[in-house]
C-alpha cells in the first residue's frame, strides 16, 4: 500500500465489533478535573487582580492549541504504525 492510500485511509482508535474492550474512562475524568480546576484558577485569578477578563483568551488558547496538536500527532503517529506494519512485514521475523 502507498503512503498517500494510507493517509487516505481512516484509522479508528479502537475496535468497535462486538468483543471490543471498552476503554478506562479515569483519563478522562483525570484530564476534564485537571482542566476545570485550572480554568477555575484562571478565572478566580483575573477577578481577583482585576485584569480584563480578555486575558482569559490566553489560557484558552493555548490549551486550544495543545489539545489539537496532540490529536494531530496522535493520528500522525497511527498511520505511520500503519503504513510501517503494512510494509515491512518480513523485517519482524529476522
Amino acid at each position: 500500500m502507498s503512503v498517500h492510500a494510507a493517509l487516505a485511509r481512516p484509522v479508528f482508535r479502537t475496535p468497535s465489533g462486538r468483543h471490543a474492550k471498552p476503554r478506562p474512562a479515569w483519563p478522562r475524568v483525570a484530564g476534564r478535573a485537571a482542566f476545570l480546576t485550572i480554568a477555575l484558577f484562571c478565572a478566580v485569578s483575573v477577578v481577583a487582580f482585576g485584569w480584563p477578563p480578555a486575558l482569559l483568551a490566553v489560557p484558552v488558547a493555548a490549551f486550544a492549541l495543545l489539545a489539537a496538536s496532540v490529536v494531530k500527532l496522535r493520528s500522525a503517529s497511527r498511520k505511520l504504525d500503519t503504513i510501517l506494519a503494512e510494509e515491512l512485514p518480513g523485517r519482524a521475523g529476522e
